[in-house]
């Protein structure tokens, strides 16, 4: 049981180090290290005020496979 616990758990953990790596990653000029900290605080403000960028973002609004289609 274990086990599988630890193998569902490998997709949660890529998905972390994807994001760990793109934070992380030497920045392209003219970047520099306050871009870095601004991908962190833009990460934190998705996380925590979905509400908030639904109303500003339309396609959030909607059900996926609304948007694939293209229906509204």
């Amino acid at each position: 049981m274990i086990l599988l616990a630890h193998i569902a758990s490998i997709p949660l953990l890529l998905i972390g180090l994807l994001v760990v790596y793109h934070v992380a990653r030497p920045q392209k000029s003219p970047a520099d290290t306050s871009n870095r900290i601004n991908k962190i605080r833009l990460i934190w403000f998705a996380l925590t005020r979905e509400d908030w960028l639904s109303r500003r973002i339309e396609w959030l609004r909607f059900d996926e496979m609304f948007n694939v289609r293209g229906i509204k």
